[in-house]
């Protein structure tokens, strides 16, 4: 993931130039301000550390709480839906031992090399 995605989509989203803040980003970075983020209320950049915009621990909780129920979901589908059929046992299986049983299994009868 490119690092510039979630700044120019943040920009695109607010109305701005994203090139042009990008690039004030990209400015600011390189001078070693680290914490310099979209300011979507100003139309430009600001230190998100000064200005008290920090990731949420409740985002990363809901985040998390929300992946382990996704996963929930997908591994309880195969209890949720199955099909009849094919848990009642088929016919003429090897186990059954039923007239089809060892048919094409090379016991005789016509196959490569006999005629």
């Amino acid at each position: 993931l490119d690092a510039t995605v979630i700044p120019r989509q943040v920009a695109e989203n607010a109305g701005l130039d994203a090139t042009d803040i990008l690039n004030k980003l990209r400015q600011k970075h390189a001078q070693g301000s680290k914490w310099f983020g979209v300011d979507v209320n100003e139309g430009g950049i600001v230190d998100t550390y000064e200005s008290f915009v920090w990731e949420a621990t409740v985002m990363k909780r809901n985040a998390i709480a929300a992946a382990t129920e996704a996963a929930c979901m997908v591994l309880s589908v195969d209890e949720t839906v199955r099909n009849a059929q094919s848990e009642k046992p088929q016919m003429g299986s090897m186990r059954g031992g039923g007239v089809g049983a060892l048919r094409g299994r090379g016991r005789g009868g016509r196959g490569r090399g006999r005629r």
